[in-house]
């Protein structure tokens, strides 16, 4: 069974390059995450470990869900939703 952090990761592994930047200027433009953390986030798996720290598990998904919705990235939401929904059922 997928860790929260796993579910989180494929997600964002599902954006590329540029989108994976803008996922992060919506997270530092939220004001829950500092330019400083997410500077040292070079990479996906860097940018949930923050999210995950800074969030809590569930929160880091709620934010996740909210950004990716904002970023017209519908699909990769859902598919998020249904992940956690498997995982919470389990």
């Amino acid at each position: 069974m997928a860790t929260v952090g796993e579910q989180l990761l494929k997600a964002l592994e599902d954006l590329d390059s540029k989108k994976l930047q803008k996922f992060k200027w919506f997270l530092k433009n939220n004001g829950s995450v500092s330019t400083s953390d997410l500077e040292k986030a070079d990479t996906a798996t860097d940018t949930v470990d923050v999210m995950v720290e800074r969030f809590e598990p569930d929160g880091a998904v709620k934010i996740t869900l909210d950004i990716l919705r904002k970023m017209n990235e519908n699909y990769l939401a859902k598919q998020l939703e249904n992940w956690t929904a498997t995982t919470e059922k389990n």
